[in-house]
């Protein structure tokens, strides 16, 4: 299966990234794109941004559909704001909005599920309904029934024609990272029934469990998943050092990337005692560079780089990485591998990340 050539589509137009407009530099994960109408007309432009969108008012006149889209951006970036204006300033719609709204419920009973992220198979398998799942993306690893699904490509761009052949009761997908807006309006665009969830807390993900839970019949697994995360989030809470540590969390190394304000992460490292040292920096995720690591000065660090195993994690890349030579946590050795099984995929098992940055930081907290 070849790689989509555009970034997010609806059913009359699909959107291309172009090079960034002029005035946009300044707003935060701000793109460009040329909206390419699939009836051969002359493309139109739309500016995104989490502080501001700007879509041309003809385009959206002509394809509702868009406003749906510019949502899932937003989403995918932790945003949960649209203010979405016209190429003159005048409003479109502006307002907050939810991650669940995005989905569209089946219209008959729920017999087969699709399931388009890691941690979607995880919520499904925690509510005792992996049984119906047909088919998963590529990087699903849990439960071990996943051994028998079908896989249909990588999470940012599953093969959605294979999704509409297999006529699944249900799709669940995500907008949980950048990019997972091409998944989600690529299912809209084909008229496939989907939940899409994206949660920024535990407080949400209990709450897309309950959601699942009505629509699946399975109200009773999802009141208990939602005890059994409470009880360990007090544990966790009980549990940590009176004075937080700074904590550098990275999700790539080069470019170095790292959660920002909107993102789940920082609850995880609150809950294990410490404070995300990028954690008031715009979006879900940002760009950070070696100069910036050195002068936010975390107290230690974790290396979750997506999509590598724990085992293939290596925190002397940060240690020896340029750039870095006066970070003390790295100078220390206070750099620790995190399995991003559990740090980068918010579920029913995330709280596994809280406790192994806890242990972490309870042992620095107790030599200090």
């Amino acid at each position: 299966m070849r790689k989509p050539e555009h970034q997010w589509e609806t059913r009359h137009h699909r959107a291309r990234r172009r090079t960034l407009a002029p005035g946009w530099e300044a707003s935060p994960r701000a793109e460009s794109f040329d909206l390419e109408p699939l009836d051969g007309g002359a493309p139109r432009q739309a500016h995104l941004a989490l502080d501001r969108q700007v879509v041309e008012r003809a385009a959206v006149a002509a394809d509702p559909a868009l406003v749906h889209a510019v949502k899932c951006w937003v989403a995918a970036r932790g945003g949960r704001r649209i203010d979405l204006e016209d190429e003159a300033g005048a409003a479109i719609e502006a307002g907050e909005f939810t991650v669940w709204e995005l989905g569209e419920a089946p219209t008959g009973p729920i017999t087969t599920l699709i399931t388009l992220c890691p941690s979607n198979a995880e919520m499904i398998a925690a509510l005792g309904l992996f049984d119906r799942v047909i088919a998963c993306e590529d990087s699903s690893d849990y439960p071990p029934e996943v051994a028998a699904c079908e896989r249909l490509g990588p999470d940012l761009a599953p093969d959605l024609d294979r999704v509409q052949a297999l006529q699944p009761s249900l799709a669940i997908a995500s907008l949980s990272v950048p990019g997972m807006e091409r998944v989600v309006t690529g299912l809209r665009a084909r008229g496939i029934p989907q939940a899409v969830l994206a949660p920024r807390s535990l407080a949400e993900v209990e709450a897309e469990a309950r959601a699942l839970g009505r629509w699946l019949g399975a109200e009773g697994a999802a009141a208990a998943l939602c005890d059994r995360l409470e009880a360990e989030r007090a544990a966790l809470l009980a549990a940590r050092p009176a004075t937080p540590l700074r904590v550098y969390l990275e999700w790539w190394p080069r470019p170095m990337f790292t959660p920002g304000a909107l993102c789940y992460s920082n609850e995880l490292i609150a809950l294990a005692g410490g404070v995300n040292v990028f954690g008031d920096r715009p979006g879900s995720s940002l760009e950070v560079s070696p100069a910036e690591l050195v002068t936010a000065a975390p107290d230690l660090c974790f290396v979750s780089w997506c999509g590598v195993a724990e085992a293939k994690l290596d925190p002397g890349n940060l240690i020896r990485r340029p750039g870095l030579e006066d970070l003390e946590a790295a100078r220390t050795g206070r750099v620790y591998p995190l399995d991003e099984a559990f740090a980068g995929r918010p579920g029913p098992r995330m709280l596994e990340a809280a406790r192994r940055m806890a242990a972490a930081i309870q042992e620095i907290a107790r030599a200090r």
